[in-house]
């Protein structure tokens, strides 16, 4: 016989409790349950099907209990767990693990008791979104493959991967999330795997939750920042590499070729790259769109015009409209990459709307009226709508012969499937889609266009970020900033001769012309640098 070891010389067997898995078919709720919403989720039904289940107390019912039809067979009550039971019926389970507490059978007051100490918040606490990435990273180090860890856990597989790639995360970046006033989740610690031990990405989404933004949408934006930077930096370096003069700012007297080229007659910019004058302009921020200049413009035969006011003037005129333009410029750069960033997040949850098993109401009447009025972009994106990338990105694999096997509360979705990807095609492909949000500009989608369609998310439940909330609104946008935190505007005397302005008069920006980029003088233009092609003999 084997020795018994000292440490169970110490164990005390418990009275009146026994362990034992029990058939569903005797297990009733408890008929003085004071749970009124058991919230079966998916993840937890998953769970209790994959056999990762606390055990459930139960107690044995009095002989002597009035039993209702269809009760007879009932042999326990459940005291603790009686979601758990809900959710094994729910998932049609055979039987549940449970822990029979012979000592409360005849403690009809403990049995309540014992309802409120199982389930108060204050003796239990569920583990936060970062302790459950520590969890869960740490079973996947100890061998257990993402497959184990979905059926146990009940989580999808996009979950699981999250928890994974958050457990990750290095201490300082934990400490740094912690700090920040978000209620974390696995998505969206997962969120900040690319900028992990990076300090500055990490103060910037403090900032901009701060300023009240999602996650998804702070760190889209400075992946989009970070993308620009990284892509200038190649432009640079490739004209550079060509024997190029590249400066950040054009040079006090120069004119860009696009300009020398309306003031010169027989002007050809083709033909300008020998010239010891030829340079190009790339802003320090915003997308790189280069623009070649000439810094001695008088040798092509160009006369600087003696009054400020002539047509091709480079004197700005004063500082105050030099620095509302730098302001307005600057303004152009955020509202283009907000309008950039807000579109990956929309686009994504506009894909989980559409994979919805059941439509929501208002979707059927939204698509028949778009249908009766055929916007602009259903008239030119709704026929090829299945030909795009979006397509696949928002919509999946669907094609028209699987709608035989739709069930009817979805159809309304599959109907509304060529119309959205339509308007996000429309909304975020062209060129001229990063002017949608503004008002000196046409897009490729009217704001009254791209209001309604924006207005129809919100109605479903999306959350708009502040340049689409602008769009709704039909309001500028100013900025990602709380308005407190904005720089002022300096105020703009009128040029000389200019007229005063007339209250109830169409305003018009005579600085940012009406049709693309070409043309347009980086000195006066607030969106030039910020798109549009470049050649280097241009």
């Amino acid at each position: 016989m084997p020795e018994t070891a000292d440490w169970e010389n110490g164990l005390r067997e418990a009275d009146n409790v026994r362990l034992a898995r029990i058939s569903l078919h005797l297990l009733d709720h408890h008929p003085g349950n004071v749970r009124a919403d058991y919230a079966l989720t998916e993840t937890f039904c998953r769970s209790l099907a994959a056999e990762q289940q606390v055990a459930v107390h139960v107690v044995p019912i009095p002989d002597d209990h009035p039993r209702g039809e269809g009760e007879e067979g009932y042999r326990f009550w459940v005291t603790k767990g009686n979601r758990r039971l809900a959710a094994a019926r729910h998932q049609q389970l055979p039987d549940l693990l449970c822990l029979i507490d012979l000592a409360k059978a005849g403690d009809r007051a403990g049995q309540f008791i014992d309802m409120v100490v199982e389930n108060d918040d204050e003796f239990r606490r569920g583990l936060t979104a970062f302790e459950q990435a520590q969890a869960l990273f740490a079973a996947h180090e100890a061998g257990a493959s993402r497959t184990r860890i979905r059926k146990l856990t009940g989580r999808t597989r996009e979950e699981v991967a999250g928890a994974i790639t958050a457990g990750r995360l290095s201490p300082q970046t934990h400490q740094a999330a912690q700090q920040m006033n978000h209620d974390w989740t696995l998505e969206d610690l997962a969120l900040l795997a690319d900028f992990d031990g990076d300090a500055e990405a990490l103060a910037e989404i403090h900032q901009r939750i701060g300023w009240g933004h999602k996650v998804r949408y702070a760190v889209e934006y400075i992946r989009t920042e970070r993308a620009e930077a990284a892509e200038r930096a190649r432009v640079r370096a490739e004209l550079e590499q060509a024997g190029i003069r590249v400066s950040d700012d054009i040079p006090s007297g120069a004119l860009t070729l696009t300009r020398l080229a309306d003031v010169v007659e027989g002007f050809d910019p083709g033909t300008h790259p020998t010239c010891e004058g030829h340079g190009v302009f790339l802003r320090s921020r915003g997308t790189p769109a280069p623009m070649a200049y000439c810094t001695s413009p008088q040798q092509h035969g160009y006369a600087p015009p003696e009054t400020p006011g002539a047509p091709g003037a480079l004197a700005v005129g004063s500082a105050a409209p030099a620095k509302a333009n730098e302001l307005e410029r600057k303004l152009v750069i955020e509202g283009n990459r907000a309008w950039k960033a807000s579109a990956t997040v929309r686009q994504e949850w506009v894909a989980s709307l559409l994979a919805r098993a059941t439509a929501p109401k208002p979707v059927l009447a939204w698509v028949a009226r778009q249908l009766l009025e055929m916007p602009t972009p259903l008239r030119d994106k709704l026929t090829s709508a299945r030909h795009t990338a979006l397509w696949a990105k928002l919509v999946g694999n669907t094609d028209a012969a699987s709608t035989a096997a739709v069930r009817p509360g979805r159809l309304p979705l599959l109907a509304l499937a060529p119309i959205a990807v339509a308007y996000e095609h429309q909304m975020t492909v062209p060129d001229s889609a990063r002017y949608i949000w503004r008002h000196d500009r046409t897009g490729a989608v009217s704001r009254p266009d791209a209001r309604a369609y924006l207005s129809l998310l919100v109605e479903l439940g999306y959350q708009p970020t502040l340049i689409e909330q602008a769009v709704i609104d039909g309001l500028p946008y100013r900025g990602d900033a709380p308005a407190e935190e904005l720089e002022p505007e300096p105020e703009q005397a009128p040029d000389a001769g200019e007229a005063p302005h007339e209250p109830g008069a169409e305003e018009t920006s005579t600085a940012v012309p009406q049709d693309a980029d070409a043309g347009a003088d980086p000195q006066t233009d607030p969106d030039v640098g910020d798109g549009g092609p470049y050649s280097v003999a241009a």
